[in-house]
């Protein structure tokens, strides 16, 4: 029997019915999208490469170190660290373009929540001022020491709504933040105590104890508890405090009036802590905190 020929034609047109039926395959797949990467893996790209071994501001947007560098010195920071969710930073930056707003453009307000190339950066609430250790011989020492005083303190993973939308100076007053004021908390309470205590330890300042009398432990804990605060921009300007503000409030205390709808969508955001993060140069150690006991059950 002799073979059957067919025409380039009808042989194009064999292979066009086949693509079209191989694609629809491939569209019927259901798209999976990949698992959030680990706080551990940010960890080990989270530092920027230094490109000078002097303070240099225009290499920081104008901003000067608080505490000045010092070779064989390592700068050093304990923290509460969050990465919002694309949600939460899109709120974050209605506020921010909000507030830059007010004044017109005046302030040169620049965001904290993306870098120059528009990827999305994590936040934090200080739970030390910046300290200056010794790498070699007080890293691991540093790290150790604060694990175990934060398992001391029984301190567990918990939740922080912002209260407010404030402004908040650097301790120098060249910088200022705008900033997430967050609530009072037994939680941070307990772990800025712990991390002021390992501080100590190693002759290192301490945060939120400025004009703090210890014979008063209330107004103490009180006093302590206001300066937990997430900044989300920073100017070099001073912000112009508003008219209708309380007189003879202090600037960095006050909250226009105009910023009440700030306030009522920032009750949106519930923030998860789960971790305390030391960074001695360009290392960044984890501490976990156990996870929160379920309502009702009683700790004993």
């Amino acid at each position: 029997m002799p073979l059957v020929e067919y025409s380039d034609s009808e042989s194009e047109a064999e292979v066009q019915i086949a693509l079209p039926s191989k694609k629809r395959r491939l569209n019927s797949e259901p798209f999976k999208e990949l698992p959030p990467l680990p706080s551990s893996f940010r960890d080990q790209y989270s530092s920027t490469v230094r490109s000078s071994t002097r303070d240099d501001p225009s290499l920081h947007g104008g901003r000067k170190r608080a505490t000045p560098h010092v070779d064989g010195n390592w700068p050093s920071h304990v923290y509460l660290e969050w990465i919002p969710q694309p949600a939460e930073t899109a709120l974050l930056s209605e506020l921010v373009a909000e507030e830059r707003s007010v004044d017109c453009g005046k302030q040169e307000l620049k965001s904290l929540l993306h870098n120059e190339l528009g990827v999305c950066l994590p936040l934090h609430v200080s739970l030390s001022r910046p300290l200056v250790l010794q790498k070699t011989a007080h890293k691991d020492p540093f790290v150790r020491q604060l694990g175990q005083a934060i398992a001391r303190c029984n301190a567990r993973a918990f939740r922080a709504v912002p209260t407010s939308l404030r402004w908040h100076p650097n301790e120098l007053g060249t910088c200022w933040f705008l900033v997430l004021q967050l609530p009072e908390n037994r939680e941070l309470a307990q772990l800025l105590s712990s991390c002021n205590d390992v501080a100590a330890l190693f002759d290192q300042p301490l945060l939120y104890t400025e004009g703090v009398d210890a014979s008063h432990a209330q107004d103490d804990r009180k006093k302590t508890n206001r300066g937990f605060h997430i900044s989300i921009a920073w100017s070099l300007n001073k912000p112009e405090s508003d008219s209708n503000d309380p007189p003879g409030q202090p600037w960095a205390e006050q909250t226009r009036v105009n910023r009440a709808t700030s306030d009522q969508r920032l009750a949106r955001l519930s923030i998860a802590f789960s971790e305390i993060k030391a960074r001695i140069g360009q290392d960044v150690s984890s501490i976990p905190l156990p996870a929160a006991q379920a309502k009702g059950v009683d700790s004993g």
